[in-house]
């Protein structure tokens, strides 16, 4: 499957103009609220950014608030970048996947690529999330349901889904082993797979809706 520079240069502008990127992080110069921390922190950012969170008991991001929300915006536009280019792979890999019933010859070649597309796509998946939910917090968090929150919800769709996609590619090479007959396997494989890219996609498009 082929992206042209036009329609990737595209969605490299729209995911950099991203309210991911600047809706919770304002001026700096707002100094009122930006000493204090905020309410409804996401369980993961408490964990490792209230006040006796595990960051600030080890001292190891031992900065002002200023400084937390410019760390926060780069970190989440790392994010959004690997984002990216973790979706692409996973279009390819999906399209690969796509011909290795049909592959004949090819198939070992195109299944050796799928496996790789699929290690690499893990990695940088898993890179990108990090960065999201360790981000230091937001100036708030608002209380209402969002289409932050929303994506926030979506996240875990997809993110259980490239847990599972690795073992449910194993029993696709192997469904003997674990007692599935080839065409279920690949089945679910292939709905797992769906439903994660899908998930993936409506999470970074949601991010635009007004609200």
């Amino acid at each position: 499957m082929k992206i042209d520079n036009k329609t990737l240069l595209f969605f490299l502008f729209i995911f950099q103009l991203s309210p991911l990127c600047s809706q919770d992080s304002p001026d700096i110069n707002e100094k009122s609220s930006l000493y204090d921390l905020p309410e409804n922190m996401p369980l993961q950012t408490k964990l490792l950014w209230s006040e006796n969170g595990l960051l600030r008991k080890t001292k190891l991001f031992n900065v002002d608030r200023p400084r937390e929300l410019i760390l926060r915006k780069n970190m989440l536009q790392l994010h959004q970048k690997l984002a990216l280019g973790t979706l692409g792979l996973l279009f390819a890999q999906g399209y690969l996947g796509s011909k290795l019933k049909n592959a004949g010859s090819n198939y070992s070649k195109m299944s050796n690529n799928h496996a790789l597309l699929g290690n690499i796509a893990i990695g940088s998946y898993f890179a990108s999330a990090m960065l999201s939910y360790t981000a230091p917090p937001a100036v708030r968090y608002n209380k209402k349901i969002d289409s932050i929150r929303i994506h926030r919800w979506l996240s875990i769709i997809h993110f259980s889904g490239m847990i599972a996609l690795p073992f449910l590619g194993k029993r696709v090479s192997n469904p003997g082993k674990y007692n599935i007959t080839y065409n279920d396997a690949l089945k679910l494989h292939r709905n797992t797979a769906i439903l994660t890219i899908s998930s993936m996609t409506l999470s970074a498009l949601i991010t635009f809706l007004p609200f």
